[in-house]
């Protein structure tokens, strides 16, 4: 499978239990360039970006290897129960969903947002994704 699938509260937990930002627990390694979708039950817009970005996912991880990791956070909603979906908003500080960020780390300063938009065409991720992955490989090479 070219995506890891996450549920949004194993990802509070870890957090809890590191107390590390989300973008370190997304993004670990050093040379890599993380792609995250984040999404929720109900999501109109979700269900349409998701063959998208498992295409886009399967194609980079061909091109790149283990230098792109995707990784799907899913967020747990319904009408009566809207709590994770408010407990993300506070740890990603998005609003809409989908949103697709794109992580990297540095040496000294863990890992950071490369990028962030809202239900982006798939052209424009693999763009910003490309140029993150040569980032993420310089960074790496830095010493």
């Amino acid at each position: 499978m070219a995506i890891n699938i996450l549920e949004f509260v194993d990802l509070e937990k870890r957090i809890q239990k590191t107390e590390d930002s989300y973008r370190d627990v997304l993004a670990p390694d050093l040379g890599k360039a993380y792609v995250i979708a984040i999404t929720r039950d109900g999501c109109p817009s979700c269900e349409k970006q998701k063959p998208l970005f498992e295409s886009l996912a399967a194609r980079m991880k061909k091109k790149h290897g283990d230098k792109v990791v995707f990784t799907r956070v899913h967020i747990q909603h319904s009408q009566n129960y809207t709590t994770e979906s408010t407990r993300s908003k506070d740890v990603f500080h998005h609003y809409f969903y989908p949103t697709n960020l794109i992580l990297i780390r540095t040496r000294d300063r863990g890992a950071f947002e490369y990028y962030r938009n809202t239900a982006p065409e798939m052209s424009e991720l693999e763009k910003n994704l490309e140029s993150a992955i040569e980032t993420a490989v310089m960074l790496e090479k830095e010493s």
